[in-house]
């Protein structure tokens, strides 16, 4: 059998929206928002450090949970990630995503994603997240500029070979 490669390899999106600090940091807090470009998924939290939060899918289960790590409105906001759901990835160590909002110039926010791995997990796992967050990131940026989604469908697992 071969031996699974592990990793507390971190990946970082950068992305550039034209809006406000504060725009986009509703939109990463706000249900209103989030069912937007995050897959239909709603959030729930007072976003205060050391809260709960709750990421909703369309039907109502949790599949992620956590802690709010930092919350610095708007400049930062760092959560823990437990996946709840689907039962193979439930006893995943858990990992920390952080959004830092940044102006840059005089109209645009520069937004920095890092989904850090502090306790190694298996190294193809990072997959479901690379292929994830671009999507997400783009949906966000293009709802804020242009008051609509994409219309982009949901990744997939990659098939078993």
């Amino acid at each position: 059998m071969a031996e699974i490669e592990m990793t507390t390899e971190s990946t970082v999106y950068v992305t550039y929206i034209r809006s406000t600090p504060q725009k986009v940091w509703a939109a990463l807090t706000s249900s209103e928002f989030t069912t937007q470009f995050f897959f239909g998924h709603s959030v729930e939290s007072d976003w205060k450090t050391g809260s709960p939060w709750l990421l909703r899918k369309p039907d109502g289960a949790v599949n992620v949970k956590g802690v709010i790590r930092e919350s610095d409105p708007p400049r930062k906001l760092a959560i823990s990630w437990n996946l709840v759901g689907p039962k193979e990835l439930q006893d995943l160590p858990e990992s920390i995503v952080t959004y830092e909002l940044e102006m840059v110039g005089d109209d645009v926010v520069r937004l920095t994603m890092t989904e850090a791995h502090p306790t190694p997990i298996p190294a193809n796992l990072l997959e479901g997240g690379r292929r994830g967050w671009p999507m997400i990131l783009c949906g966000l940026k293009s709802l804020l500029e242009t008051g609509k989604p994409l219309n982009i469908p949901k990744p997939q697992p990659p098939k078993e070979k």
